[in-house]
């Protein structure tokens, strides 16, 4: 029971300890006006030349508000440490050695927790001290405690208000925002720090000119309809939202800012105060920019791509001497031509050999009428997809209508260091149709041209010569980059499934005949394609799902195996091999993804595309166990 009592006792000074810290760390000023003045009417109430409030810390008896007294503590070791500390019920009057006189009210906390006392000291003794002025000391101590809890809360509230200050001024400074204020009566603007760093504005206050003070600062040719879009918005909600130009700088940097705002209205319904914020988005209209160019560029790239496929299955047919032959030639070149696009695609992120460049675009296209040679140079990423850009438009013209698109043409890339530090390149084309300049300067030229001239720092010139296309290219030092460690090439998958040409002639089509097969295929010309190769190998096609839902709601259906794309649409197919998997049936992935490894993590073979049907019959084979 005692050891009870005592860990009660501990707690509770604990807590009055942690109350009366937490007071006293609120009150920076121990001497502050609303303290002193509370204790300057209990001196003169008991004609005492001493007075304070005495604060409970750990390790010290704070004074606040003191009158008479030097020190602004006292250690906790004292006789008067001791008196504070057992001022714990009423105001009292006691004697201390070295203190004639001494009168202490208690300032108690809400929960009741004394946090220290309202003390009066003199050296002169008292006799016969009047009940009523310990009750007056004691009203005087509840005065003080309610003071120095409010002052504690409005020190809470500063410094909440503080933090949400910087919080927003973190936010705005993150955001790129800057924020002004538009004194309408009065015609002041009030620019702020942020804004004029954005704006170019000066920061502070400035005559507003009824609003035109700001307009020499967006650009000339947005200022008009800027300012009637703004005013319209105005008129019609109260608020407005304006993105615009602001005035070129000395860079002559195009830079754009987005503005916000919103009209305050006084009692009677009039402008008083519009408030508003102005964002930097440079770089998002320049990302913005990128974007339109990139989708350009890829619908460019298809284009090309597509005429390239129409010209390689016309040149693949007119050299076959069969169909068979035909398909087996033509696949080949369709897989050489994908895995062209892979380095490309990497180029844009890594780096690229200027070899392996020039490999890739030409490569797949016609092995045996193409040659490449140069010393080893590795292209920044923004140079390697630049050059393999502008080597694609040649590599196109070249196939359409130059050397690659009759049987005795050829092309040849030679490659050199420039004394300066970059490189030159020449493009070279013989053996094809007699070209001429033509009559206008085609896009495919005009990219090449300014690809160059941006990308690479440097310049481009196309010569139609009547014997073929002659193409000089050359690149400033900043287009190469040291070449990174050599890397070991990774083992491949086993699970990869890659056949180049019609097919392992090894391979029995008949192998898979009679397996029951679910086709999860977002491409309906691609399902189609498949469904009949593999019935013609005497496989029962179940279903064929072009979507997510379709295909999970055919998984109650019987089958022994499926091909799954790995992407339906823009959804993985990802809850679909998670079923199979805990089902235990087994199932193959077909997808265009270039990354070797198995989509989501899956252990199951991948056929990548394009594929033909003898990969995906091979591929079952072997997870069915009947390869």
């Amino acid at each position: 029971m005692a050891d009870a009592d005592a860990e009660r006792a501990s707690d509770q000074e604990a807590r009055r300890v942690r109350a009366a810290t937490a007071l006293a760390g609120a009150w920076k000023d121990a001497d502050d006006p609303r303290l002193t003045r509370l204790t300057r009417l209990a001196a003169r109430l008991f004609d005492a030349p001493r007075a304070a409030l005495m604060l409970i810390e750990p390790e010290r008896i704070r004074l606040a508000g003191r009158i008479g007294h030097d020190a602004d503590s006292i250690s906790r070791d004292t006789p008067l440490a001791e008196l504070v500390l057992r001022c714990s019920r009423s105001a009292q009057h006691v004697d201390i050695s070295d203190a004639a006189f001494f009168a202490c009210a208690p300032l108690r906390d809400p929960r009741g927790l004394v946090v220290g006392v309202l003390a009066v000291e003199d050296d002169k003794p008292r006799t016969n001290l009047s009940p009523d002025l310990l009750e007056d000391l004691g009203e005087l101590a509840d005065l003080a405690i309610e003071e120095l809890i409010r002052g504690a809360d409005q020190a809470r509230a500063a410094a909440e208000r503080l933090l949400d200050g910087e919080r927003l001024a973190l936010a705005l400074g993150a955001a790129r925002l800057g924020e002004f204020e538009w004194h309408v009566k009065t015609d002041r603007l009030r620019i702020s720090e942020r804004m004029a760093r954005i704006s170019g504005i000066p920061a502070g206050e400035m005559p507003a000119q009824e609003g035109k003070a700001v307009w020499p600062y967006v650009h000339p040719e947005d200022r008009e309809v800027t300012r009637e879009d703004l005013r319209a918005q105005l008129r019609e909600t109260g608020r407005y939202e304006v993105e615009y130009r602001r005035a070129p700088g000395a860079d002559g940097h195009e830079q754009w800012s987005r503005g916000c705002g919103v009209m305050v209205l006084d009692d009677e319904g009039q402008p008083d105060l519009l408030i508003g914020v102005v964002q930097d988005i440079t770089d998002q209209r320049e990302a913005d920019e990128q974007r339109d160019n990139l989708v350009a560029e890829l619908d460019h790239r298809i284009k090309n791509l597509l005429a390239v496929v129409q010209s390689v299955a016309a040149q693949s047919a007119r050299k076959s001497s069969s169909l068979d032959a035909f398909l087996k030639t033509f696949a080949a070149r369709l897989k050489s031509m994908s895995s062209a696009h892979d380095l490309i695609s990497a180029a844009r992120w890594r780096g690229a050999t200027l070899g392996r460049i020039a490999a890739a675009e030409l490569g797949g296209l016609a092995p045996t009428q193409t040659r490449w040679d140069g010393p080893e140079l590795f292209l920044t990423p923004r140079a390697a997809a630049a050059l393999s850009l502008a080597l694609h438009e040649l590599a196109v013209n070249a196939v359409k209508y130059g050397s690659l698109s009759t049987e005795t043409g050829r092309v040849e890339i030679v490659w050199r260091r420039s004394p300066e530090g970059g490189f030159s390149l020449e493009w070279l084309e013989t053996g094809g149709p007699l070209t001429s300049e033509p009559t206008t300067r085609g896009f495919g030229a005009t990219l090449v041209e300014d690809v160059v001239g941006r990308e690479l720092g440097g310049e481009a010139k196309i010569d139609y010569r009547r014997s073929g296309v002659t193409a000089m290219i050359h690149a400033a030092p900043s287009a190469l980059a040291d070449a990174p460690e050599p890397e070991p090439a990774p083992a491949e998958p086993e699970r990869i499934v890659e056949t180049i040409g019609g097919g392992d002639d090894n391979f029995r089509a008949g192998a898979i005949a009679g397996l029951k097969v679910l086709i999860v295929e977002d491409s309906l010309l691609l399902a189609m394609e498949l469904e009949a190769g593999l019935e013609d190998s005497g496989v029962q096609v179940v279903g064929c799902a072009a979507e997510l839902g379709e295909a999970l709601s055919m998984l109650e259906l019987g089958f022994d195996a499926a091909v799954l794309d790995a992407d339906l649409n823009g959804q993985s197919v990802a809850p679909v091999a998670e079923v199979l998997r805990k089902e235990g049936r087994p199932f193959v992935f077909a997808t265009g993804y270039a990354d070797k490894a198995a989509p989501m993590g899956f252990d199951a073979p991948i056929v990548r595309k394009p594929y033909n049907v003898h990969q995906i019959a091979r591929a079952l084979a072997s997870v069915t166990g009947r390869g």
